[in-house]
């Protein structure tokens, strides 16, 4: 717990504090007056004064704020040149996307950092989107989507590997999930329900991506894979058991999905040494390899059979120079920018499901997560995401937001004119109001994923 909590104020310390710094620094820059440059709300905890600013530490580490000398409608200005309603709706436009800026800026640097680096990304991903195992009673088995079928385009969209079909899958419309795929020589159009809840991805629906060969790289603790001695680094090569033998990845996987409660027999193969240190064995077994014949009854979950392991992925390593670096965080944060507009406009839509909205609580026990896997460069990454999802959330043209802002000023350089200060002071209130709202709606929506809230209004 200690370590979430930790992790979660890094994570937002981090992001907010370079957010407000844009606002601050563009704002100096163009000699606008700052009177409090603020991490957190609520009332001063800790802070100090220095050249007429008011650095301070508030006790709701949810946000922050950058207040300027004549910059709330209500405020009583002066017209002083150092007020910010004094100067240009260009420098307004300009010290309101500094923050939002700087946010995308941090998290191109990060994956720029990453990439120098070198990071590993899962072969799967940038191979063809052929469809592997199938869960048993999977949504993906109700639509007719068998083993080996080749993903061609989701809802229209063409798609070349299984990670663009991943990114196709969830911006698709919930109600509109049609999927051409490739089977032998014909060409065949299915369609999927979707998920109950939370967003369309292939697990979700009950797909898997093929693997070349079945070797075990995590075993779960207190399953029935770790109670018949199944270790990390073994190598499944078969199965036996309700009435059929299976060999290879795909078949495998299937037969343990529908065999539930139903005893199977493994045929293992286990370097020595193998699983005494919980890694998957790199590359192929020896010729010190040893058979071993394992009995596993999978368990149910979620409608399904399992045993509790964690396939090894092949990975690849994707290194690049500064500038080749540079030029792929770009084309991932914009990729990445991109596909958040769009869940966005499909959850205003209807379309998509509000579950995809994390909040506080979520984004703490993913910190945590990120935390707990004692890897610097996983907790940089999710630091990436969550700054580049920061910068684009403030975009949105929500009263209050600095989009917000930006829209306001855009409105009134279209009718050249400025907006009455009751309308903008209504306008104001008006996001306010919808802004607490939505925190309300987002806690709640973090809560239902750990708790299911259903229980309480029976």
């Amino acid at each position: 717990m200690m370590l979430t909590i930790l992790a979660f104020i890094i994570v937002l310390g981090i992001t907010i504090t370079v957010h407000e710094f844009g606002h601050f620094a563009m704002a100096k820059l163009l000699k606008i007056r700052v009177l409090v440059f603020s991490i957190g709300f609520g009332p001063r905890l800790v802070g100090v004064t220095r050249g007429g600013t008011e650095y301070r530490i508030s006790p709701i580490p949810i946000g922050g704020y950058v207040k300027m000398a004549g910059e709330a409608f209500d405020e009583e200005r002066k017209g002083a040149p150092d007020e910010f309603l004094s100067h240009s709706k260009w420098h307004r436009f300009l010290v309101a996307i500094a923050g939002p800026a700087m946010n995308i800026a941090l998290a191109v640097a990060l994956v720029t950092a990453s990439y120098i680096e070198g990071i590993r990304v899962p072969r799967y991903l940038k191979e063809p989107a052929i469809v592997g195992p199938i869960a048993a009673n999977s949504i993906a088995r109700r639509a007719g989507l068998q083993s080996g079928d080749r993903i061609l385009s989701v809802r229209g969209t063409r798609v070349g590997t299984w990670e663009e079909m991943e990114i196709a899958l969830a911006t698709a419309p919930r109600d509109a999930l049609e999927i051409l795929v490739q089977r032998g020589s014909q060409e065949l159009q299915l369609r999927m329900g979707p998920p109950p809840s939370g967003p369309v991805t292939p697990q979700a629906v009950g797909l898997k991506f093929r693997l070349p060969r079945t070797v075990v790289a995590v075993v779960s603790p207190n399953s029935p894979a770790q109670a018949a001695g199944l270790k990390a680094g073994d190598e499944i090569l078969s199965v036996e058991g309700n009435g059929r033998r299976a060999e290879g990845y795909d078949e495998i996987l299937t037969l343990i999905s529908e065999s539930t409660g139903i005893p199977l027999m493994f045929e293992v193969r286990r370097s020595k040494g193998s699983g005494s240190t919980g890694q998957a064995a790199a590359g192929p077994p020896g010729e010190d390899a040893e058979l071993h014949r394992l009995r596993i009854t999978p368990a149910e979950e979620d409608g399904r059979g399992l045993i509790g392991f964690i396939p090894d992925v092949p990975m690849d390593l994707e290194k690049y120079g500064v500038l080749g670096a540079l030029r792929e965080s770009l084309q991932r944060n914009l990729q990445m920018a991109a596909l958040t507009f769009k869940i966005i406009g499909r959850i205003f839509t209807g379309s998509a499901s509000v579950k995809t909205i994390s909040g506080p609580l979520e984004i703490a026990r993913i910190s945590g997560d990120a935390a707990r896997t004692g890897s610097v460069r996983v907790f940089l990454s999710f630091l990436a995401l969550i700054t580049l999802q920061l910068g684009v959330f403030n975009l949105l043209p929500i009263p209050i937001l600095d989009g917000g802002v930006i829209a306001l000023l855009a409105v009134e350089a279209l009718i050249r004119r400025d907006l009455s200060m009751a309308l903008k002071e209504r306008i104001v209130q008006v996001g306010f109001v919808f802004l607490i709202l939505l925190m309300g709606f987002v806690v709640v929506n973090d809560l239902s994923k750990i708790v299911p809230l259903d229980r309480f209004f029976r």
